[in-house]
């Protein structure tokens, strides 16, 4: 089943300790797969929940400037002009320079070490930006932060791919970056309620900081004892289970023919245009997925409503995406192929810009914002999806995986600079990106249809 296939980058076979190795006498017997399918549901609220909760800290985290802007950052800092801007941008360089050696680590060290360890790290760079004083700390922070969250969505697609079985990969990477969404829906009311508290010792917007770095790095300290690299590995899994998961995930190597990572291959996917125009969907998705989570709160500010309005209402945006992304794994079922699902995406995305450009109702624009967040999250999930569904083995998942990775990054960076300070409260210029960035998908998914 090759649209399940998981193209974050080639994965390792599956390994396990020799001392582990269990003959085929020794497998419960589980003629139903009962016990199997029960032993995925105990991965699922296990292993998948921890990804889960830190990605959505990740999102949390990544989306806490903008927050923080509306609670009087820039005015408390001295940033004038697009400083906001260059600070907003600067996370994405750390991120797509680290992304090679942040990998390189996680073979060495493994999942569970690397994953912990980072999440400890990306915490305590957000508990220092409320120490920060000026556009200088900032730039420096974000550019720390950008390096340490390098190495998470690869590391967490990783485990998925070493636990679950290829046809169950797809559904699980879908709800892990849904988490993303669900960043956005808590991200802000939390934001609404830390501004709340009354303590001369820090500023409201500080205490955003501090508080949600605070529970990233403890957060981070807990995945150490709960995440494992290998079914076997884990005490949280009774032995039998262990032996179900581990003799499905060898079937399911002996099914897949793993085949290793071959240069001259390599060089023929480098040459194959349809790898590019999905990382191009994926590139135009990832304005629509940053303006929700970074510049969302501020577009409502200036509208009108109070910061802790503001930073509340972004809840719905969130709300809208976190759906766009779980409906979206059935969209290919319904219109018959990626094509028309991308399409049907790019449609909330066209009518939601060209709402926000046309009228100045407060409440239109809100629900616009809202069908932006459900048709960009949902084009995310589906861009990799068309690559699996497209797959020619490892190569070229790797190479198709890498270049989406550097492209989604690039839309973030690009994103960092559309909606500037002399563009409120209409802010033309970002929503007429949002809608070039539309248009993009549909030129782009069309031509890779017809190739």
């Amino acid at each position: 089943m090759s649209d399940e296939k998981l193209q974050s980058g080639a994965i390792e076979p599956y390994v396990t300790d020799s001392a582990s190795k269990e003959t085929m006498s020794d497998m419960p017997d589980d003629p139903s797969g009962k016990r199997l399918r029960w032993a995925f549901r105990k991965v699922d609220v296990t292993l998948l929940f921890v990804l889960f909760l830190s990605n959505t800290l990740n999102s949390m985290d990544r989306a806490n400037l903008g927050l923080s802007k509306v609670a009087g950052l820039e005015d408390d800092t001295g940033m004038q002009g697009s400083d906001f801007n260059v600070v907003a941008s600067i996370m994405y360089p750390g991120y797509l320079v680290c992304m090679l050696p942040s990998n390189l680590a996680l073979r060495k060290f493994g999942a569970r070490i690397w994953l912990s360890l980072i999440t400890v790290v990306w915490g305590i760079i957000n508990m220092c930006m409320a120490f920060a004083k000026n556009r200088t700390d900032f730039i420096l922070c974000r550019l720390f932060l950008g390096a340490a969250e390098s190495g998470a969505t690869p590391g967490a697609l990783m485990l998925i791919a070493l636990w679950y079985p290829r046809e169950m990969v797809t559904s699980r990477v879908a709800l892990f970056y849904s988490a993303f969404a669900a960043g956005a829906i808590i991200g802000g009311p939390i934001a609404s309620g830390i501004m709340k508290i009354e303590n001369p010792r820090f500023r409201s917007w500080e205490w955003i900081f501090f508080i949600e770095g605070l529970v990233t790095a403890g957060f981070g300290l807990l995945m150490f004892f709960l995440l494992a690299d290998y079914p076997e590995k884990s005490w949280l899994l009774k032995k039998s289970e262990k032996a179900l998961l581990k003799q499905r995930m060898e079937q399911d190597q002996v099914e897949g023919g793993h085949r290793p990572v071959n240069n001259k291959r390599l060089w023929i996917h480098a040459k194959d245009p349809l790898v590019y125009a999905q990382a191009l969907i994926l590139f135009s998705a990832n304005f629509g997925v940053n303006t929700i989570l970074t510049f969302s709160a501020i577009i409502v500010n200036k509208l009108g409503y109070s910061p802790s309005a503001s930073q509340a209402m972004q809840a719905a945006p969130g709300i809208c995406g976190f759906i766009g992304i779980l409906v979206s794994r059935y969209y290919p079922k319904w219109f018959r192929n990626h094509y028309f699902s991308t399409l049907f995406c790019a449609a909330w995305l066209l009518i939601a810009s060209v709402i926000l450009l046309a009228t100045t109702n407060n409440g239109a624009r809100i629900f616009a914002l809202c069908i932006l967040s459900f048709g960009c999250f949902g084009n995310v999930a589906l861009g990799p999806g068309w690559l699996m569904s497209n797959t020619g083995g490892p190569t070229r998942a790797a190479f198709g995986g890498a270049i989406n990775v550097i492209c989604g990054g690039l839309g973030g960076l690009c994103t960092s600079y559309i909606y500037r300070n002399q563009d409120a409260p209409r802010y033309m210029v970002g929503h007429g990106i949002n809608l070039f960035a539309a248009l993009l998908t549909v030129i782009v998914s069309t031509v890779a249809y017809l190739i």
